[in-house]
């Protein structure tokens, strides 16, 4: 999403920090990943922006939803989305949110533990298992291979102890890191897949389902691959894996977050203060690291910019708590800014306001749609 005169229009009177969503973007964005990746079911990972409108826009579109926790669960439940076209691959849950997916008939469930399998059985029982499997990461932003995810080779037992617990091997998922700058970590990731694919059909557990996970990035700072190759190295991988038998139709998913709602916002966010510190220049800015820019405390990079094309300098931004963890930036390029002006951030529709907390006293993120 870029600067546009609507878009300055639109803000010139909303208060900061704000985040302006494009619906319009999101719209587009499920469509393309639908489009490159051959029969794929989309499903929206809600914890990337869970914003009422923003799920519901997806629902019309008849977009799928993988859920984390009860109260998303209890979103979609609100919004009339259908059991079928929710999931819950999210490797941890407790009894209560087990006993809520199992009672709205949710049976697509993700396991990485034998004690997780235990309590699906107990709270969802003959329910669809899907295990997690951990792949390489290399190449992404945000590696994901420590808190969850089982060794391929402990997959067979893993389904062998489902079955014997009343559950079904129904397919397995991974995940190749958020934000991943590789396009070929899925396809990589898919060999691996079907090797245990095919030894648990030789056992006797046939599998239905492929789940691509996350990972597809948006553009920030660093080139990223597009959708289109991204899809292009999934469909070639596709055409030679995962035999089916018995009449079981292949069914192929992928969850995206960042990568459906990333791109459609912008943060606003307005100067409160400058310094400079020995030779480093300062400026310290409404939208922080508790209250709109968690991620960046990892290093995760954004674009910044202005309305005003002004000459560029090396800058520190600060955010406004009292706190000296809030640095969301160090010793970035961007245009020169004064007391009371504002600054932009871009593709910044993820991740943003559903970390923000009210730290110190200063507000989170709210929330604008340019269709209002």
């Amino acid at each position: 999403m870029k600067i546009t005169q609507q878009f300055l229009t639109k803000t010139k009177n909303v208060p900061t920090p704000f985040l302006m969503m494009d619906l319009d973007q999101v719209r587009k964005n499920y469509h393309r990943i639908q489009k490159s990746i051959d029969g794929v079911e989309v499903y929206y990972s809600i914890k990337a922006n869970d914003h009422e409108r923003i799920v519901e826009t997806l629902a019309k579109e008849n977009c799928s939803f993988d859920v984390s926790s009860l109260r998303e669960l209890k979103l979609l439940m609100k919004i009339g989305v259908s059991a079928e076209r929710i999931k819950c691959f999210h490797p941890i849950k407790n009894a209560e949110f087990l006993t809520e997916l199992h009672k709205y008939g949710v049976d697509r469930l993700a396991a990485d533990s034998l004690e997780e399998i235990d309590k699906i059985a107990k709270f969802a029982p003959k329910s669809k298992i899907v295990l997690r499997i951990i792949v390489d990461n290399e190449g992404s932003d945000w590696p994901l291979t420590t808190k969850f995810g089982i060794e391929a080779l402990e997959s067979i037992k893993f389904f062998a102890y489902a079955k014997k617990k009343g559950l079904e091997p129904y397919g397995l998922t991974f995940h190749v890191g958020s934000q991943c700058l590789n396009k070929d970590n899925w396809a990589n990731a898919m060999s691996a897949m079907d090797d245990i694919w095919q030894k648990a059909e030789k056992e006797g557990m046939p599998l239905t389902q492929l789940s691509l996970g996350g990972g597809i990035p948006i553009q920030h700072i660093k080139k990223i691959p597009s959708v289109e190759e991204i899809g292009k190295s999934v469909n070639h991988a596709l055409k030679n894996k995962f035999h089916m038998v018995g009449g079981r139709k292949l069914r192929v998913t992928i969850e995206p977050g960042r990568g459906l709602v990333g791109d459609a916002g912008i943060i606003g966010s307005t100067v409160v203060g400058k310094a400079k510190r020995g030779d480093e220049s300062w400026i310290y800015v409404d939208a922080g690291v508790f209250n709109a820019l968690m991620e960046t405390v990892e290093g995760f990079q954004y674009e910044i910019t202005t309305a005003d094309k002004r000459k560029s300098k090396v800058t520190s931004i600060g955010g406004p708590s009292c706190d000296s963890v809030d640095i969301p930036f160090k010793n970035v390029t961007i245009p020169d800014v004064r007391i009371d002006e504002r600054i932009y951030i871009l593709n910044a529709g993820a991740y943003t306001t559903v970390y923000a907390s009210e730290f110190n006293g200063f507000a989170p993120l709210k929330i604008y749609f340019l269709e209002e």
